[in-house]
């Protein structure tokens, strides 16, 4: 049996394996596992259908458990149920909501009973049947102040749910017990010291674990047995300064876990920052991984596991005790070998050291977003490897020079020339020395920054580092955009962009399988079918696309990206200027793609609201 499972993962055959399955019981999964998503279809996919129906910007997705039903929220405040399979509108719900629908989720496992959440404040729950004949909600609830962005069900308690909203709340709710807005409402998570919330998701393995996003680089995973909720204090005001509030219980440092990619935490260490926000997090079915989708930044795949701290990079205290690895041994011995190298992405799983020095030197040349600090852990991973490497101290301090990380780049300076002595009269290490010096003397002017409490310090100083990144994308005008896995083994990944497109990542090679134009302007929302390689996807447009294989008929697919490096290459410069230029920028790449005979045809810009 293990001989025929080892072939068919050789050979890839699907109908031989749907022939195994006629036969041994134990095909079963792995045809549910194996062929959710693969590459071949993935790179078949195609629009299947435009579900049409709503009256503004569709801003969320949500499949029902068994995959039979799909519910949309839009900015004209209805849900709308569907069978996406007929093509078919199964009912419009109207909600009491006034502000556009942010997040919608089921309930149940029969699909009667929907929790929305919107800009107006509100978190309200309906019975579908009841909602349609306009029927009195089963709950209303009025105690955010901000807009609510996200709800997060339990997954083995029904009726047990969660809200984030940006007054910095996380509120719990269960609908077996009664409601009164304020007095008798739980607070999970309070924030509202520091910063607006913009996602949450439960982990679905294990769900005491809550991750919490909001507009900073940190992701909070809570563990809810150690939390300790509270009623919502009486606030006078609907004014979001009125969050500021004097008796705000600070988080137990024991109940919570940060993650952040280092170079963004080391830059929030002591102040509040407000230029970047996880606009959504995603874990894989095995609970183990979690994704976040940074605005104004790329996409990170944390290991919930992990014990890589940010502070990582830091002196071997015994460089002669390091591994030397005979795999590890560097194959090219000069320098010139690197010189013509210019594609990093095909080097996304280096084999040997010189592939590590390759991509190092190649991403310190690019700078796009992150590449710097990802330069410095294939420097790092290289001198753990290989500690004779001179080249690798030089070019990590010339990366933390740059991340003006002083006193990694001082030690790391005097680890090499303690070490490589000759090296101390070589003109890049003298340049590199004064560098170094003008970073301490550059570090020692103080401006005026809002510090934190060092309570917050201090979980924000024990992050834990991220384990991948993703590139190629854009997240810069909406906080409402999306990530996920991709099938139950989450080999891939998927997310929209702010020109449009939708982008499926090679979770291990980090490699972009395919894009494809998804929308008229942006793409915010992107939900993979539980147990079919089928997805929904919705932005700007008022519609909701379907996404399927397509036949195998050698047909051209005209939502296919075909200038591909282009599009990254633009995204990246997109996110790295200034704001009110990213806008300009977007409002000029705003165009009506009407796909006939291939051709994209100009329309007029969409004037509703991104967020």
């Amino acid at each position: 049996m293990e001989r025929k499972i080892k072939k068919w993962k050789n050979d890839q055959d699907i109908l031989k394996l749907l022939r195994y399955r006629e036969v041994f019981p134990e095909f079963a999964n792995l045809v549910k596992d194996q062929c959710h998503f693969t590459d071949y279809l993935i790179k078949r996919l195609g629009l299947e259908y435009e579900l049409k129906g709503h009256q503004g910007c569709v801003n969320c997705l949500q499949w029902s458990a068994d995959g039979k039903h799909l519910a949309s929220g839009s900015d004209d405040t209805n849900v709308i149920y569907w069978d996406p399979f007929r093509h078919k509108n199964l009912a419009v719900i109207p909600t009491p909501h006034i502000g556009n629908i942010f997040s919608v989720k089921f309930l149940d496992t029969n699909d009667s009973i929907i929790a929305t959440a919107a800009g107006d404040c509100k978190v309200i729950v309906q019975n579908v049947s009841e909602a349609v004949s306009k029927g009195a909600p089963l709950l209303q609830c009025s105690c955010h102040i901000g807009r609510v962005k996200r709800l997060a069900t339990c997954p083995d308690q029904s009726m047990l749910f969660w809200s984030a909203g940006e007054d910095g709340l996380v509120l719990q709710y269960d609908m077996r017990e009664r409601h009164e807005c304020r007095t008798r409402s739980k607070v999970f998570v309070d924030l509202s010291y520091s910063t607006e919330i913009k996602c949450i998701q439960v982990n679905p393995t294990n769900p005491n674990y809550i991750a919490v996003g909001a507009n900073d680089c940190f992701v909070r995973l809570y563990d809810r047995r150690k939390v300790k909720v509270s009623s919502v204090s009486l606030r006078n005001s609907c004014a979001l300064d009125s969050l500021k509030r004097s008796t705000v219980v600070l988080p137990d440092v024991n109940c919570v876990q940060y993650y952040s990619p280092a170079h963004l935490a080391k830059e929030s260490f002591n102040l509040l920052s407000f230029k970047l926000a996880a606009t959504y997090i995603a874990f894989n079915s095995a609970g183990n991984e979690m994704l976040v989708n940074m605005g104004g930044e790329q996409i990170y795949l944390f290991d919930v596991n992990s014990s890589k701290h940010i502070n990582e990079i830091m002196i071997p205290q015994n460089l002669t005790t390091l591994r030397k690895a005979n795999l590890y041994q560097p194959c090219c011995k000069s320098m010139d070998n690197l010189k013509n190298y210019t594609d990093s992405t095909k080097y996304s799983s280096p084999l040997c050291l010189c592939d590590y020095m390759k991509r190092a030197n190649k991403l310190l040349e690019r700078k796009w977003m992150g590449d710097t600090y990802a330069a410095a852990r294939d420097f790092s991973f290289i001198i753990q490897h290989c500690p004779e490497e001179a080249r690798a101290y030089i070019g990590l301090i010339k990366c933390l020079i740059v991340l003006k990380w002083t006193k990694e780049a001082s030690d790391w300076l005097s680890s090499l020339i303690k070490k490589f002595p000759e090296t101390k009269t070589m003109q890049e290490v003298v340049e590199l020395m004064k560098s170094v010096k003008d970073l301490i003397v550059g570090n020692n002017v103080v401006g005026d920054v809002e510090k934190i409490d060092s309570r917050e310090r201090l979980l924000r100083q024990n992050s834990l580092d991220y384990k991948e990144r993703f590139l190629g994308h854009c997240n810069t005008t909406t906080d409402i955009k999306e990530v996920n896995f991709l099938g139950q083994e989450g080999n891939y990944l998927c997310a929209g962009s702010d020109e449009g497109v939708i982008f499926i990542w090679d979770k291990y090679s980090g490699e972009i399988v395919t894009a494809l134009w998804g929308d008229v302007s942006i793409v915010n929302c992107i939900q993979p079918h539980p147990s079919a390689c089928f997805i929904a996807s919705s932005g700007i447009d008022p519609v909701v696309k379907l996404w399927s294989p397509s036949s195998e008929d050698n047909q051209e697919n005209s939502r296919i990206v075909q200038n591909l490096s282009t599009v990254i290459e633009d995204n990246q410069h997109r996110m790295s200027v200034d704001p009110f230029e990213s806008m300009l920028a977007n409002m000029g790449y705003r165009f009506s793609q009407e796909f006939t005979d291939g051709q994209i045809a100009m329309d007029a810009i969409p004037t509703c609201r991104t967020s």
